[in-house]
């Protein structure tokens, strides 16, 4: 139950018992509740002052959902695993080593064999790496096809405008959406969808989805039943995005963003706050940055997503702020033309992390995003960035940034083994990863569990009653049924009927992004 006036808004929430942002910038309405109920829209903000219940009632409301609505958590994988392969470490690359996992953990790193009891052993023959954290999605969205702008936009809040846009991607989204907690509504068929996408490309952590019940987790939802928090996750996560402040014309709305920024910075509950900010070219773009900076708000928990117009000075007060850097190439030069100048980013000592934004007008998936950031780095950056920081920039750096460095994003003893395996050159493992492309995957593990993969690799886990067969492309993989506890092929038609009352087809699970 969340309190406060609902206003339609593109694609932010503030739940009100949260009392700030929660991790979803796909929804239909944005709420606020400290002191004051706040509608915002990101292009009209609205304050009504509407105080309904004291911080002491939301928490004991936060108790009893959690009590009477406990989500269905990541499961962990049972039993012991060894996994051999070249393995991308944090301290280097071991040729012919061993990954032992052990109760969705990874408890051993070795070029040398553990000596384990009763493990299902597999060779691999291929590379070994952590699965990738994907900061910046929009999940749900991802049944969509792609959409070809008319034009280039100097501000998001002109394509979000646009007649072509409304009516190929929005309207037929809403009408998907519906109701989102009502049988009828299609959202969870969606996010299972959109999660399919991300995981054929290897992804294993994503943000952001939805919070409604039935999104139990096909990869890791960051913004809710992540699996990091026990069973009964309402309300736990401890990652959180919005929107950039209001405009300027509204300087009580902006007020009160100020007050739930800084609530969120000073709480020690959140580990990270992702702000969707300066998306654009134009003055306005700029100015949402300069807004944020004059009120104190670049803070090392701090994530700009987008920061397109940003230079040398306004990078410079994120390294010195530990603020973050989202990079979405490919999406940003499709909207606007342009894209964050990560050389001047570079400079600064800002930390970079990559990732698609959605596969509306951004990439399907995080291997196609690395291919476009990779030709991005050779004709653009001079080849600055090198194969291992491309790398790190989809697995341990976001992990970083997110503040869950401790949990998932590199290989090492202690922490969860959400594990990806693809074929490529055992002697340029950074270069296969970023040359792969989804066929090249050979297995995707999730707290130790194999969810997809090869069935070569597959059915050395899994029973052939177990496996769904997945076709991408030209290729067949295997999903792990009783991992995922739904039928993709049920999916899928589903949402092609639903998706063809809206006038509109169901988007292919790969695709390359198409600029180069």
């Amino acid at each position: 139950m969340t309190t406060g006036v609902q206003f339609p808004c593109s694609d932010c929430t503030i739940d009100f018992y949260r009392n700030l942002w929660i991790a979803d910038t796909t929804c239909d309405y944005f709420t606020a509740g400290v002191h004051d109920s706040l509608i915002i829209n990101r292009r009209s903000y609205v304050m009504k002052n509407r105080f309904r219940f004291t911080l002491f009632l939301a928490l004991a409301v936060i108790l009893i959902l959690a009590i009477i609505m406990p989500a269905a958590a990541m499961p962990e994988g049972d039993g012991s695993i060894l996994l051999r392969g070249t393995i991308v470490t944090p301290d280097g690359v071991i040729k012919h080593g061993y990954v032992l996992v052990e109760n969705g953990r990874i408890v051993e790193v070795s070029d040398k064999q553990p000596d384990v009891i009763g493990a299902v052993e597999l060779n691999t023959e291929g590379i070994i790496y952590p699965g990738l954290v994907d900061v910046h999605n929009h999940v749900p969205w991802n049944v969509l096809p792609r959409w070809t702008p008319p034009q280039v936009y100097t501000y998001y809040t002109q394509w979000e405008t646009d007649p072509e846009y409304l009516q190929k991607v929005k309207i037929p989204f809403t009408n998907l959406e519906g109701d989102r907690y009502a049988p009828e509504s299609h959202i969870c068929d969606m996010n299972t969808y959109g999660e399919m996408r991300a995981l054929v490309g290897g992804t294993t952590s994503i943000l952001t989805t939805h919070s409604v019940p039935c999104v139990h987790g096909l990869v890791r939802n960051l913004d809710y039943n992540s699996g990091f928090y026990g069973t009964t996750e309402l309300n736990l996560e401890h990652i959180l995005t919005a929107p950039g402040p209001p405009p300027a014309s509204q300087p009580l709305a902006r007020l009160q963003f100020v007050g739930l920024a800084q609530y969120a910075i000073a709480n020690p509950f959140y580990e990270a706050l992702f702000i969707h900010l300066s998306e654009g070219t134009d003055a306005a773009a700029l100015e949402e940055f300069t807004f944020m900076q004059s009120h104190g708000l670049i803070n090392p928990k701090g994530a700009i997503i987008h920061g397109i117009p940003l230079g040398p000075s306004q990078f410079q007060a994120m390294a010195s702020g530990g603020t973050s850097l989202v990079w979405s190439p490919v999406s940003n030069i499709i909207l606007h033309g342009q894209t964050a100048d990560i050389n001047a980013a570079l400079n600064a000592g800002v930390r970079i992390a990559l990732a698609p934004d959605w596969a509306i007008t951004g990439s399907s998936n995080m291997l196609d995003e690395m291919h476009f950031a990779d030709q991005w780095n050779q004709d653009h950056l001079g080849g600055r960035l090198s194969d291992q920081q491309l790398v790190d920039m989809v697995t341990s750096t976001p992990a970083r940034i997110a503040g869950i460095d401790d949990e998932v994003g590199a290989i090492q003893p202690g922490l969860r083994a959400d594990l990806l395996v693809i074929s490529g050159d055992h002697n340029n493992p950074y270069r296969a990863l970023i040359k792969a492309t989804p066929a090249d995957v050979q297995l995707v593990m999730i707290g130790g569990v194999p969810v997809y993969g090869d069935a070569h690799d597959m059915n050395s886990f899994w029973a052939d009653a177990d496996l769904q067969q997945i076709q991408v492309g030209d290729v067949s993989k295997m999903l792990a049924s009783p991992a995922v506890n739904f039928t993709f092929a049920d999916v899928v038609a589903r949402l092609k009927v639903a998706l063809q009352a809206q006038g509109t087809t169901l988007a292919p699970l790969i695709e390359e992004s198409g600029t180069q």
